[in-house]
């Protein structure tokens, strides 16, 4: 699972270092950006189905069509010709690269008893955050060394070992369940995540307006076919389990603060403070690297202790405590260890109390639920701090954001991280509220 985990994330940023490269190869012009966001929304927009499918078919089932969609994807991306083969191959790629997420991690569920789950969440962490700062990496090498197609090709032999991998070790949970799936609620389902995508995402090709009037009437559709569904693919009975909303919604926060940190941090580095692209992404080191020695760390100390809500709780206030230190500008890599460390905290204690609230019958669409939640925190994020950031700027500011001067940025930086702060108090005030706690099992079930 820890390699299929790495297919999945690593495609996420390998593609980020060629892009230059792979424009000018294809004459992309301003559509660049969309091979980055044609597979992040064809990766969200799978999730919960792939969950919901592997509960009625069997996990072995899914995972092989997952593995295969995106294995398929990457042979065609490493083969496009101009950049509409590319985009479509990359669509094809993330409808499998969402079923990796979504089922590995549904995998562990069923594998390993709640109580014992956070610390193999560390394990998982320290896999995303190498997968993370490797990412980038490889595709510099790749494209520099031999063709930016290898950024794709390099997933073949990978995937055709997590292939043999999973198809030997996992054939005791192919276990099928007499059902109907619902396929227009999955089909409504699949167009509201992607129009709420495609409306936070800054570079978006259509009206905002459209866009709302086709999200509002896509949501109306799916509730109504949902309430009348005999199997619905979003079961209102998840809403009722003890904990798992409010954990998918603190996770959803959690994951926003991160993409907050991870995107605007650079940037204020290298415009505001005049540093260079590796001098800021030494420093954005320590915050993955306290990310996964928090999540590991908590991991541990819940499977021994039994005790989450602890770890939650500081995780947040370490957050909070972070950003308001970045809003000021002081100590600001103390900032990022206790802002990597917080939120790592955060990761297997979230975890533990979905996996000990879901039943064995729903834990497929409910993990690929809390984990659709997570994905789609860090574009609410990047959304949400764009409009704290130009809210915020100077008034006097005019022109291109990295042609302004320190004085006229300084603002933006600032009112981001007060508004992150803000979450981050929020999300903690909610911890100390809502979220209950039980004694976890030892056992799966």
């Amino acid at each position: 699972m820890a390699l299929v985990i790495a297919l999945g994330s690593l495609e996420k940023s390998i593609v980020t270092t060629p892009l230059p490269m792979i424009g000018a190869e294809l004459n992309a012009g301003s559509a660049l950006t969309w091979v980055v966001t044609a597979y992040l929304l064809a990766a969200t927009a799978a999730l919960p189905v792939y969950g919901k499918l592997s509960d009625l078919f069997g996990r072995l089932r899914m995972l092989n069509i997952g593995i295969v969609l995106f294995l398929a994807g990457s042979l065609a991306c490493g083969l496009a010709q101009d950049l509409p083969t590319l985009l479509a191959a990359r669509v094809l790629q993330g409808l499998g690269g969402g079923g990796l997420i979504a089922l590995a991690f549904t995998v562990i569920a069923d594998s390993i008893p709640p109580r014992e789950v956070g610390k193999y969440q560390g394990y998982i962490s320290i896999v995303y955050a190498v997968s993370s700062i490797a990412g980038p990496l490889l595709g510099g090498y790749f494209t520099e060394q031999l063709n930016w197609r290898w950024i794709f090709w390099i997933n073949l032999p990978l995937g055709a070992l997590a292939l043999w991998l999973v198809n030997r070790n996992l054939r005791h949970l192919n276990l099928r369940r007499q059902s109907r799936f619902d396929w227009k609620g999955a089909g409504l389902l699949i167009t509201v995540t992607t129009l709420s995508l495609l409306l936070l995402s800054p570079d978006t090709p259509l009206p905002s307006l459209w866009l709302v009037i086709a999200l509002g009437t896509a949501l109306l559709l799916l509730i109504f076919i949902e309430r009348r569904a005999h199997d619905p693919i979003l079961p209102a009975h998840l809403v009722r389990l003890p904990g798992y909303l409010v954990a998918v919604l603190l996770s959803l926060i959690a994951q926003l603060l991160m993409f907050a940190v991870l995107v605007y941090l650079p940037l204020q580095m290298q415009w505001q403070k005049g540093m260079s692209a590796s001098e800021s992404g030494q420093d954005m080191v320590i915050f993955m690297v306290f990310i996964t020695l928090g999540a590991f760390v908590g991991g541990k100390f819940i499977a021994r202790t039994g005790k989450y809500k602890r770890f939650v709780v500081m995780g947040f206030a370490l957050a909070a405590l972070a950003l308001w230190q970045l809003h000021f500008d002081v100590w600001v890599r103390l900032a990022l260890l206790f802002a990597g460390l917080g939120l790592g905290l955060t990761l297997p204690a979230l975890a533990v109390v979905v996996q000990s609230a879901l039943p064995a019958q729903d834990r497929g669409i409910g993990m690929s639920l809390f984990n659709f939640g997570r994905e789609l925190g860090g574009a609410v994020g990047v959304a949400v701090c764009s409009v704290l950031f130009h809210a915020s700027l100077s008034t006097t500011a005019d022109g291109p954001l990295d042609h302004l001067s320190p004085a006229e940025l300084a603002p933006g930086f600032s009112g981001t991280y007060i508004g992150m702060a803000a979450i981050a108090s929020g999300a903690l005030l909610l911890t100390l509220v809502a979220l209950k706690r039980h004694e976890l099992s030892n056992r799966t079930h």
